[in-house]
């Protein structure tokens, strides 16, 4: 299992009037948090994968809301990975408020995509390599 948190300030552009996040917002502030993650189990980043001929796009994106995020805050948002990726890579999300309170959960499915033919393939050996070592 992997873990890795990082974190992301609430912009005023990212609320409504009443300084509450955006619900749309919670799938940028999942890539954000995912792309890190990512660099720091892999070594890798996006665009090295995709010069490697392999893209990652999302398949399924979950969010639940159980408390407002608002303008202002630093959320913690926490990445995990729980098994080791293999066409596929799951990742969950949990996002905590400065006071330390969970209000989000969330998980992506993204798919390993050979960038030619357009058809699931397996990662890259290189990122597996670096990856395997956590699980």
């Amino acid at each position: 299992m992997f873990t890795y948190e990082t974190q992301v300030k609430v912009r005023y552009a990212e609320t409504d009037q009443m300084g509450v996040v955006y619900h749309g917002n919670y799938a940028q502030y999942y890539e954000i948090a995912r792309t890190e993650c990512f660099e720091a189990c892999s070594g890798m980043t996006y665009a090295s994968m995709e010069e490697d001929g392999v893209m990652l796009p999302i398949l399924e994106l979950q969010s639940k809301y159980l408390k407002p995020a608002l303008y202002n805050q630093v959320l913690t948002i926490k990445s995990i990975v729980r098994e080791l990726p293999s066409v596929r890579l799951h990742v969950e999300y949990e996002i905590y408020n400065e006071a330390k309170e969970l209000i989000n959960i969330g998980k992506t499915t993204l798919v390993f995509v050979d960038r030619v033919t357009r058809r699931p393939c397996q990662p890259p050996e290189k990122f597996m390599k670096n990856v395997r070592q956590y699980f």
